[in-house]
C-alpha cells in the first residue's frame, strides 16, 4: 500500500522547507503533523536525539579530505621524447586540471593544483619538504614526459597516499610494472580520467573511515581501541545498557507506532508477524538510535542472539534495515570486520550492504547470502525501495525479518574484510532469491554465480560477506591498495586462508 498523494506533498512541503529554512528535523515533523506515517526511509522519525542528523547528514558534515595535485614535465619547448614536441602540453594541462577540478568537486574533495610544474630533483625535494610541514591526505601527480619517471619515485617515498596518473603518450609498460602494485599507491594510464574519480572516492572512503566511530554492543565493559590501517574508533558498549534503552522505548511512543506503520504500509506482504511485533521491532531501532547518539557512533554492531535466545529484547532486524538505508551501518552479533565493511559500502560505494551468512550450492556453484536483515536501498541512497515481505526471524521464529528480493539477473559484488589488512571483493550475478520454507536458514537468501569461484567447494575463509549491488571490485581495490590493504580475489582468500590453517594459525575473521 503507498502513501496517499496528500501525504506525498506533504512529505515534498517538508522538504523543500528543510531545504529553504534549514530547519531541524523536531520542526520538520511537527510541519508533518499526523502525516510522519508517510515519510520516505530515509529520515529518522526520533525528535528527540542529543544528535538529530541522519547517518549521511553526518557523513556530509564530515570534514573533506585534502588532495594537493602537481604536473610533472620538462620546459618548453622541449626536443626529442614522449609525449612529443608536437604535443599542445599547456593546452593539455588546462583541460585536465578543469576536468579533475570538476571530478573533484563530484566527488567531494578539496583538490589544490599547484601553480608551477616540477621538473627537476631539487623542486622535487623542495615539494617534499613542504609535504611535511602541510600533509595533505593524498597526492594527486600527473606525470607528463617519458624521462622523468624517477621524480615520481622520489615524490612516492614521501609516504603520502599517491595516485599517479599518465596520459597516454607519456610512459610505456614499465612504469606501470613499477607501480601499479605498490602499497598506498594508485596508477593509472589511460585516455580515460574515471581511475582518477576511482582514486579520490577512495581517498575519501578512507578519510570517512578515519573520522568515523563504531559503537559494538557486546560484553560488560566500556572499552576504546581503533582498528588500523583504517583508523575507525571502536567504543564497546556493555549490553545492559542496551537492554536500558529498549526498555525505555515505549510501544504506545507515536514516532514507534509511526515506523511500524511505515513498514507495515510499505512491505508486499507480511506473513508471520503480528501488529505488536512491528511496534517491538521498531522500539529496537530508537534504543539503537539513542545509543548510537549518546556515544556519537557512525554505526553500530550488536550481539544480538544472545538477547533474543535470552528473551530480552527481540530481534532488530528491521532496526538494522531503517538504519543501513538512512546512512548508518549497522552489523550483526558484534561483527566488528563485517560491520567495517558495511561502512566501507556507504562511504566508497554510495549504498548500503547486506551482510550474510556464506551458504554454498554445489550443484548450481553459486554463492548464498543469508541473513534476516537487509536494506531496501540497494541501488543507492536515492534509489527506488527493493519489494520486500515481512517474516519472523528464522532462527526464533520471533519478531520481524526482512525477505528483500533482489532483482535477478542484476551484477552484484561480494566483499570482506578479513582482518582491516586484507580485503576481499569479488562479482557475480544474482541467479535467485530462495524461500523459507521450503528452504532453511535466514529470510532473506540470495544466490549470486561468482566470476570468480567456478567450483564453489574450494571456498573457504568468510563469514558475514557482504553482498553489494553492481560490480565494484575495481573500485574496491583502489581503496585496499592506496591504504595499505592487500586486495584478494574471492579465490585468492580461499587460498590465504587455506595456507593459515595448514601452517596451524587461526583468524577469528575467517572459517
Amino acid at each position: 500500500m503507498r502513501p496517499t498523494r496528500r501525504v506525498g506533498r506533504v512529505v515534498a512541503l517538508g522538504v523543500r522547507m528543510m531545504e529553504e529554512s534549514k530547519l531541524t528535523r523536531r520542526r520538520f515533523l511537527k510541519a508533518a503533523g499526523a502525516t510522519a506515517v508517510g515519510l520516505p526511509i530515509v529520515f529518522a522519525l526520533n525528535e528527540s536525539f542529543a544528535v538529530e542528523l541522519s547517518g549521511l547528514e553526518r557523513q556530509k558534515a564530515k570534514p573533506k579530505p585534502f588532495v594537493r595535485a602537481v604536473f610533472f614535465r620538462l620546459p618548453t619547448p622541449w626536443w626529442m621524447g614522449w609525449p612529443g614536441a608536437a604535443y599542445p602540453v599547456e593546452k593539455r594541462e588546462r583541460e585536465i586540471s578543469a576536468e579533475i577540478r570538476r571530478i573533484a568537486n563530484e566527488v567531494g574533495v578539496d583538490l589544490v593544483i599547484e601553480p608551477k610544474f616540477i621538473a627537476t630533483a631539487e623542486e622535487t625535494s623542495r615539494f617534499v619538504e613542504r609535504l611535511k610541514t602541510d600533509p595533505p591526505d593524498a597526492l594527486l601527480l600527473i606525470v607528463h614526459h617519458l624521462y622523468l619517471w624517477n621524480l615520481a619515485e622520489t615524490l612516492v617515498g614521501s609516504g603520502v597516499k599517491t595516485i599517479i596518473y599518465a596520459p597516454v603518450g607519456t610512459a610505456f609498460i614499465g612504469p606501470m610494472h613499477a607501480f601499479a602494485n605498490r602499497p598506498r599507491v594508485w596508477y593509472v594510464s589511460s585516455t580515460d580520467l574515471t581511475g582518477i574519480k576511482q582514486g579520490l572516492k577512495a581517498i575519501k572512503a578512507g578519510r570517512l573511515m578515519r573520522d568515523s566511530r563504531m559503537a559494538v554492543i557486546w560484553g560488560d565493559k566500556e572499552t576504546r581501541t581503533r582498528v588500523e590501517p583504517l583508523g575507525t574508533e571502536i567504543v564497546t558498549v556493555p549490553v545492559k545498557r542496551y537492554v536500558e534503552e529498549f526498555n525505555k522505548v515505549s510501544p504506545d511512543d507515536k514516532r514507534v507506532r509511526a515506523l511500524a506503520e511505515m513498514y507495515r504500509k510499505m512491505a508486499r506482504k507480511i506473513v508471520e508477524p503480528k501488529e505488536q511485533d512491528i511496534i517491538h521491532a521498531a522500539r529496537t531501532y530508537f534504543a539503537h538510535r539513542n545509543i548510537m547518539a549518546a556515544y556519537d557512533a557512525d554505526a553500530v554492531a550488536t550481539d544480538c542472539l544472545p538477547l533474543v535466545a535470552n528473551k530480552q529484547a527481540p530481534p532488530p532486524c528491521l532496526a538494522f534495515t531503517h538504519l543501513r538505508d538512512e546512512g548508518f551501518p549497522a552489523g550483526c552479533e558484534a561483527d566488528r570486520d563485517a560491520t567495517l565493511t558495511l561502512m566501507l559500502t556507504q562511504y566508497l560505494l554510495d549504498r548500503p550492504g547486506f551482510m550474510g551468512n556464506p551458504v554454498p550450492d554445489t550443484v548450481r556453484h553459486v554463492l548464498i547470502t543469508a541473513h534476516c536483515t537487509c536494506p531496501l536501498k540497494l541501488g543507492g541512497f536515492t534509489a527506488k525501495p527493493a519489494p520486500f515481505i515481512l517474516r519472523s526471524h528464522a532462527e526464533s521464529n520471533t519478531g520481524v525479518a526482512m525477505q528483500v528480493l533482489w532483482e535477478v539477473g542484476k551484477r552484484a559484488t561480494v566483499t570482506r574484510f578479513l582482518g582491516p589488512n586484507n580485503l576481499m571483493a569479488g562479482a557475480g550475478t544474482v541467479v535467485e532469491n530462495l524461500n523459507t520454507p521450503p528452504w532453511g536458514g535466514c529470510r532473506t537468501s540470495v544466490a549470486v554465480k561468482l566470476d570468480d569461484a567456478p567450483d564453489i567447494r574450494k571456498l573457504r575463509g568468510f563469514h558475514h560477506q557482504v553482498l553489494a549491488l553492481g560490480d565494484h571490485v575495481e573500485l574496491l581495490r583502489c581503496f585496499a591498495q592506496l591504504h595499505g590493504v592487500t586486495p584478494l580475489t574471492v579465490t585468492a582468500a580461499a587460498e590465504l586462508v587455506r595456507e593459515r590453517y595448514a601452517s596451524g594459525a587461526r583468524d577469528s575473521s575467517c572459517c
